[in-house]
């Protein structure tokens, strides 16, 4: 290989990507042909989020490289960084094709399925990893957590203990190994291995998140939702709209023979209760847990820019919430309007700070602004245009355009709730 390209994959793996690329823009002036310095181009366009001249140079080398499988898995892991999944697997399928004797690939394409949270294809992956180099670190990592993920804890912990001893420095492993005991209600020892993974790679967000959700499960009123987070997950996509979409129709059922039923509305008012109750918990349950993190000495260190704002907003509402039950109970009775518009300006706001790249936070910050804005517009006009007299045969249009704004808003609230199940379920691109 040519000592400048050498030097260029160094680099690479030092994540010195600014001075691999004057390396590769060396070569690429001798030979503008070369398939691996374009391939090694791409790799550092990746590093620094240019996607399409990322795959662009990625296209090239494997154009130039057609029977070179590092340039197909080059392309596949920048179709992957962008999010496309079905191209992302077609190529490293073909680098398969061209060495299936190598076990990262294997590795790769585990990976991909991972990422889409197709748990049975990834082990699958990650037994061919094996099959080939059965010290593959990073396929038992990928096979201990599809089985952690398809619920089998106690055989995962195998794989991960068998990573550790073949590289006992790898941050990854220590992250695996701090999610597993996480996921066997084992917090000290996950605590420990996070902290491990940070201090060998300190950029590790898989490790920061395990530091944050081991902290949140020390409350017991969080670890049933973290549980359920948990479950979730293992389900897939489809799973979980099977669940969302379930609960809601028992849901409305559940309503409409109470509303019918009033000798039954003793026993049903509780479970409509407790199902609200938990539908809004999910959305809110992390950022409030994250107030009470911020009084925590590692907690608030260990929480992203995003969770601190998500805590104060969110906190800052649900007291307000608070205080509104407490006026209307001492005060007036229309303050419970005012709660109501505290509690549900709490969906939008997590769902804005839940965001992440690429979804589009800017229409979501706008979205979150607006009906805000139209709810307190409402409640406001509605302080202030006094209500018609009893019998009255019209409305003062300013209050008729008052109330139609708070309905929007409640429409509005209550509808974020979806609007997060969706994207949720959406791969965003890049």
């Amino acid at each position: 290989m040519n000592p400048r390209l050498q030097r260029a994959a160094l680099l690479i793996d030092q994540d010195r990507t600014e001075l691999a690329e004057k390396e590769l823009a060396a070569v690429l002036a001798e030979d503008p042909e070369n398939p691996a310095a374009h391939s090694f181009k791409a790799m550092c366009l990746l590093e620094r989020e240019r996607y399409d001249d990322a795959v662009e140079a990625a296209e090239r080398g494997a154009a130039l490289g057609p029977n070179r499988p590092f340039s197909f898995y080059v392309l596949s892991l920048a179709w992957l960084r962008r999010r496309h999944y079905d191209k992302a697997q077609s190529f490293i399928n073909e680098a398969i094709s061209l060495d299936p004797e190598d076990a990262d690939y294997r590795a790769f394409s585990g990976k991909i399925a991972c990422v889409q949270q197709q748990w049975e294809d990834a082990l699958e992956s990650a037994d061919a990893a094996l099959a080939i180099d059965p010290e593959h670190v990073e396929a038992l990592n990928l096979r201990a957590e599809a089985l952690r993920k398809l619920g089998r804890s106690d055989d995962a912990q195998p794989q991960l203990q068998e990573a550790l001893r073949l590289n006992p420095d790898c941050s990854e492993t220590h992250a695996s190994l701090g999610w597993n005991y996480l996921d066997q209600g084992e917090r000290r020892k996950a605590e420990e291995h996070f902290r491990e993974a940070l201090r060998l790679d300190p950029e590790s967000e898989w490790a920061r998140l395990g530091v944050v959700e081991t902290i949140r499960t020390y409350n017991p009123l969080y670890r049933p939702l973290f549980r359920y987070f948990q479950w979730m997950q293992s389900l897939g996509g489809r799973g979980r709209w099977i669940v969302i979409i379930g609960a809601y129709v028992i849901f409305r059922l559940m309503k409409t023979v109470a509303d019918t039923n009033p000798d039954l509305q003793i026993w049903l008012f509780p479970l409509i209760i407790a199902y609200v109750f938990f539908a809004l918990t999910t959305w809110i349950g992390q950022p409030l847990i994250d107030v009470t993190l911020r009084f925590h000495p590692f907690g608030k260190l260990a929480l992203s820019g995003d969770e601190r704002a998500a805590s104060n907003w969110v906190g800052g509402f649900f007291l307000g919430a608070v205080l509104s039950v407490i006026a209307a109970l001492f005060i007036s009775s229309v303050f419970w309007m005012w709660m109501l518009f505290f509690l549900l300006m709490l969906l939008p706001l997590s769902l804005m700070f839940n965001a992440e790249k690429p979804q589009p936070r800017k229409m979501l910050a706008f979205y979150t602004f607006a009906l805000g804005a139209c709810g307190l517009l409402g409640l406001m006009l509605l302080s202030i245009v006094p209500a018609p007299p009893e019998g009255a045969k019209t409305i003062p249009p300013l209050r008729l355009l008052a109330g139609l704004m708070f309905f929007a808003f409640i429409i509005g609230g209550v509808g974020a709730s979806w609007i997060g199940n969706i994207m949720r379920s959406i791969t965003w691109k890049k």
